[in-house]
């Protein structure tokens, strides 16, 4: 069974020290299997009716195990029938729905509904994963960890070698078990979970539906998308993960969410349990600084190039609009987050806020000779390790922005390090066409190909290329791709035009015929595509062995930081940040004002469709029938008591990426909305929660309902699901 790679890679978060506690109950995406002891009485105090078992139990049916991570932590999802019907955004099916359209059989413009379970798609490597239990394991991973210790004579605080030997020793059939470290070693935990690998694609409402307003009201409130999709579980005939089979049977979830139609009101209780990936706030200011100042403009500079060239492609020509519009979403959707939190992290002055909390901790070092034992000059230490690295950092971000995420055929290309790295192994010059690498490579391009335009790839070939050179550090600069440059004196478009005529990696015919031949080394050597990729990867393995001891020692230091700010605040709960495991945050209902003069209510109706809708607008047209529903107005049992259909709602509740999809629950357990993302004024929250401004953006359950009922007329999944008044 695959392994869970994200959890793999352990983010710090941060827990109890102490028993005794007031929490902050707005703040915090809490480990859910201790919210009995951490947080419930808080979420009592704000109005939940649900006892703590009801939330989270190990031993009877709760609403933990309605919720599932998609594809190992990328986004949430949640059980809404006991036939398997699963719910989540429309935007964490994208990939999917994209992948599956053409022109013949547009899903993305005009949604997918099946009528039955036989007209479900099956999605090859989608996986849905329940969590079934946790287990401290503390105290033996720290007796592990010391068989790694380093030359040095320090240890680390984790280690994938470690994760390797207590998941091994606590295996338990049918469970995927998986070690995560919290607080950089104050605690570890072991999650069990069942991971399902049969996943078929059941409903998605066309994108004018399901993304309106795309990026202009991304990360933005109020929004009025319907952002919902619709997946089905399937296991073996007992109901245990299985992989694909005509014969498996639609899973029977322990737990299923009953799906209200009741109608929020301002104030109202409420409680997202999810997945979200990960945060970072207890970053120090120097780092804080660095990504503002450095790696997000460099990130948002290459991606403002490489967007500008897909949408004017995309807008002319109906057929690469449906071959890009996933590879558009993933560069866009981040793109705009890191402008937006470059912005707020800067308005809310969160560099100031954390010198002031250095300068805390710096005098209460001081104060105490132990202390100052212990934890030395760290914030000059650290200050020292990130001055080191800045002038560097920027070249990290060109490479990955402009080579390993640029254009495809540089993409492409880096497959082929594989190719060479097995041959030098094997002492061999040819690999036969049917070994393993070449099937899987054949099986890869099948789909590459079908997204690629060549045209289209030339020209963010061209722009990448001209970004690299012209902003790589010359220490790491390559001088292959130099040579490249001063043949083509300075010619980016003929140097693209050179790479193009000459790689076999430009076209799936010249690809595969070579593949046919065999795969030898003298070709790939000699591929203008791969020279450039290999070559600008060299370099930036340089450029970290360059930076290893820093990286290293900074790391050493964050975690010295981490555990003088627990004890420092010892006796408070400090929120823990996010590393994809599953996170209970909970709050209220409610609108905001974003500045002097104007005030956000805390819901959006049907009415926002009419107000922007624009015919032929790529962002906010309409498709004739939708449009039509939209005009008749019959809103049925979805409207709310004033006659309005709401489509969102706002909330304080703490989220990030990983949240998406994520259930909206109310204080008696049932599903108002899904969380889909966050307003504008949030964009620092990954680095810095801001009480007054942050807040949820989630779709109204009903606006999805009436979406299934009135426009899909979809009863046979409005008849499984469990719709209380």
């Amino acid at each position: 069974m695959k392994k869970i790679t994200f959890i793999k890679s352990i983010i710090a978060t941060l827990l109890i020290a102490s028993s005794t506690f007031t929490a902050k109950a707005d703040e915090g995406m809490w480990l859910i299997h201790l919210m009995a002891q951490t947080n419930y009485e808080a979420m009592k105090a704000k109005g939940v009716e649900l006892s703590a078992e009801e939330i989270y139990s190990e031993t009877t049916p709760s609403l933990k195990d309605a919720i599932v991570a998609l594809d190992f932590g990328s986004c949430t999802g949640s059980m809404i029938s006991k036939k398997g019907l699963m719910i989540t955004n429309h935007h964490c099916a994208y990939d999917d729905i994209q992948k599956l359209s053409s022109l013949e059989h547009d899903y993305l413009k005009n949604g997918f509904w099946s009528k039955n379970q036989s007209e479900e798609i099956r999605i090859p490597g989608k996986t849905v994963m329940f969590l079934d239990r946790v287990i401290d394991v503390t105290d033996e991973y720290r007796e592990v960890l010391k068989n790694f210790e380093k030359d040095d004579g320090s240890i680390p605080y984790t280690s994938r070698r470690a994760n390797s030997v207590i998941e091994k020793k606590y295996a338990k059939k049918g469970f995927e078990a998986s070690c995560a470290a919290m607080l950089r070693g104050n605690k570890y935990y072991l999650f069990y979970y069942k991971v399902y690998e049969d996943v078929r694609l059941v409903a998605a409402p066309p994108t004018c539906f399901g993304a309106f307003g795309k990026d202009t009201d991304n990360w933005s409130w109020p929004q009025h998308k319907g952002d919902f999709a619709m997946y089905r579980v399937y296991g073996d005939k007992d109901g245990n993960p299985a992989k694909y089979s005509p014969n498996n049977q639609p899973i029977t979830p322990k737990y299923v969410l009953p799906v209200s139609t009741a109608g929020i009101k301002e104030g109202d209780y409420a409680m997202v349990l999810g997945y979200p990936g990960s945060t970072a706030r207890y970053t120090p200011s120097f780092g804080i600084s660095e990504k503002i100042n450095i790696t997000n403009p460099a990130m948002i500079k290459v991606r403002d190039t490489k967007l500008a060239i897909l949408r004017e492609a995309m807008n002319a020509d109906e057929k690469i609009n449906i071959q890009y519009a996933s590879k558009y979403f993933m560069n866009s959707n981040y793109w705009k987050y890191a402008i937006g939190e470059c912005e707020y992290t800067k308005k809310y002055d969160v560099v100031g806020i954390k010198t002031a909390e250095e300068a805390k901790l710096t005098a209460w070092i001081n104060a105490d000779p132990t202390r100052k034992a212990k934890y030395g000059n760290l914030i000059e230490e650290l200050r020292a390790c990130y001055a080191f690295a800045a002038p560097y950092m920027a070249t990290g971000i060109y490479h990955r922005e402009a080579i390993v995420n640029g254009a495809d055929l540089t993409r492409l290309a880096m497959r082929f390090k594989g190719f060479e790295s097995t041959m030098e192994k094997q002492g061999c010059c040819v690999l036969h066409k049917d070994c393993a690498q070449c099937k899987n490579l054949r099986h890869f391009c099948e789909q590459y190909f079908k997204d690629y335009d060549e045209q289209v790839d030339r020209k963010i070939f061209t722009a990448m290329i001209e970004l690299y050179v012209k902003n790589i550090d010359p220490k790491f600069f390559p001088e292959e791709i130099g040579n490249l440059v001063k043949k083509f004196k300075g010619d980016y478009q003929k140097l693209t035009d050179y790479v193009y005529k000459n790689s076999i990696l430009t076209t799936k015919d010249r690809l595969f015929t070579w593949l046919d031949k065999g795969v030898d080394k003298k070709t790939i050597d000699k591929d203008p595509a791969y020279l450039i990729t290999k070559s600008a990867q060299t370099k930036n393995y340089e450029l970290r062995d360059y930076l290893k001891d820093n990286s290293q020692k900074i790391g050493t230091l964050r975690t010295l930081y981490m555990e003088a700010l627990v004890e420092m605040n010892k006796g408070t709960v400090l929120p823990p940040d996010a590393n994809s495991t599953m996170r209970i945050t909970y709050g209220t209902v409610g609108g905001y004002s974003p500045k002097d003069g104007v005030i956000y209510d805390y819901r959006s109706s049907i009415d926002g469709y009419k107000e922007k809708y624009v015919e032929n607008d790529p962002e906010f047209d309409l498709n004739p029938d939708c449009w039509a529903a939209i005009q008749k107005g019959d809103w049925g049992r979805y409207a709310d008591k004033d006659g309005k259909l709401y489509t969102g709602f706002a909330t304080n509740l703490d989220i990030t990426g990983g949240n998406s999809g994520s259930p909206v629950i109310n204080a008696k357990g049932e599903l108002i909305g899904l969380a889909y993302d966050g307003n504008w004024e949030s964009m620092a929250g990954d680095l810095y929660y801001n009480p007054k401004y942050n807040k949820c953006v989630c779709v109204d359950i009903r606006f999805i309902l009436w979406i299934l009922d009135k426009y899909a007329r979809a009863s046979n999944l409005l008849n499984e699901i469990s719709i209380v008044e």
